[in-house]
């Protein structure tokens, strides 16, 4: 196992579900294969983050990748042990199941990220518990270490690739340009939709 700035969890490669089969290896993915690309890069444990996944996230879904102007793609921006196994347990989630899991990681952020070092992992099983994802597939996203490193990988190269700092960072990329969008504020949305309308 690698190690980075703090000790980081383990991945799986694909976790089979009822709804679907998840490719856990590759990044939380909305809407069609497009020239236009919108790379989100959040973390769990950032509370502008949550900001965003609550009030951002669902507008860019049904204005861009719902109605095919843009693909959109998640970027897990881990920088701790326990960020880690949030995304660990993400990525082997079909997308009902991450929507669940994603707003009560959030929701509940001040108990897991900031909260008891003993308790924090069971906390966050517990929200994939109630998200749907059952105890086999979760020990097998725990413990599989080609996809944390995959994880990592995916985070260096994207951030150095478009120069990431902080969080949260959207990033509309269409051919060989790119421009970037920080933050969470309200008036995020008409920039985007003047980048990607363009």
């Amino acid at each position: 196992m690698r190690f980075y700035a703090l000790l980081l969890g383990v991945l799986v490669g694909t976790s089979v579900c009822a709804e679907t089969v998840v490719d856990a290896e590759k990044l939380r993915t909305y809407g069609a294969e497009n020239p236009t690309l919108i790379y989100v890069f959040t973390s769990p444990a950032c509370p502008h983050c949550a900001a965003y996944h609550a009030e951002i996230l669902p507008i860019i879904k049904k204005q861009f990748s719902d109605t095919g102007l843009a693909q959109i793609k998640i970027v897990d921006m881990v920088g701790d042990k326990r960020s880690m196994k949030v995304a660990q347990l993400a990525r082997c989630m079909t997308d009902s199941q991450y929507t669940k899991f994603m707003e009560t990681v959030y929701q509940k952020q001040s108990d897991w990220a900031y909260g008891d070092a003993d308790t924090y992992e069971e906390k966050i099983i517990s929200y994939a518990t109630d998200a749907g994802l059952n105890a086999k597939s979760q020990k097998a996203c725990l413990d599989n270490e080609k996809l944390a490193d995959k994880i990592i990988d995916q985070r260096n190269n994207l951030a150095k690739m478009y120069r990431i700092q902080a969080m949260p960072t959207t990033v509309v990329v269409r051919g060989i340009k790119s421009k970037m969008f920080l933050g969470a504020d309200e008036n995020l949305i008409p920039e985007l939709e003047k980048v990607v309308k363009k």
